[in-house]
């Protein structure tokens, strides 16, 4: 049971909301566009702040779905944090920060606002959402070691590594 919650959670994650309804409201393929990312930002810039903001909200119910099914499963904390990473460890896509988002709003409430509020605070501070993103990710994991330590905190850390290596993919 575990290995396919951890499978349908890949799939729901392998869902691409940003290039669906950038496609249906312009035309344009948002893997092509601009940064080809085709998460909630890039398809903001292409098709407005509407389709921006469904975009995320989208992705962060997909997290919340992919880690909710594992939740409503009753199969664990490990298992819930690997349906994290497995919804959020796509090779293409968005840089994976709204679907965590969901995610971690299920599998750790307190960790999810904490990740919010460094986020909002470095975003605020600096201006700058790569860094906001990324200090949001690495509060979120260290929120989870702090609440929730074992193999879903490890778990969570290494998707706050692979949403960090995305954002760095992407700059280069």
């Amino acid at each position: 049971m575990p290995v396919l919650l951890v499978a349908v959670a890949y799939a729901i994650g392998c869902i691409s909301p940003g290039y669906l309804l950038v496609r249906r409201a312009t035309g344009l393929d948002l893997r092509v566009a601009r940064t080809g990312s085709t998460g909630a930002r890039n398809a903001g810039r292409m098709a407005g702040r509407r389709v921006g903001a469904a975009v995320f909200a989208l992705d962060v119910g997909k997290g919340a779905v992919a880690v909710g099914l594992a939740a409503l499963a009753g199969a664990g904390d490990t298992v819930e944090a690997a349906c994290l990473l497995a919804v959020v460890g796509r090779l293409r896509g968005g840089r994976g920060l709204s679907p965590a988002l969901g995610g971690l709003l299920v599998a750790v409430p307190l960790a999810a606002l904490a990740a919010l509020v460094a986020c909002a605070v470095v975003a605020v501070a600096t201006r700058q959402l790569v860094a906001a993103g990324i200090a949001g990710a690495a509060t979120g994991a260290a929120a989870t070691w702090l609440l929730e330590p074992g193999w879903a905190a490890a778990l969570v850390s290494a998707t706050a590594v692979v949403i960090g290596a995305a954002h760095f993919r992407r700059a280069g």
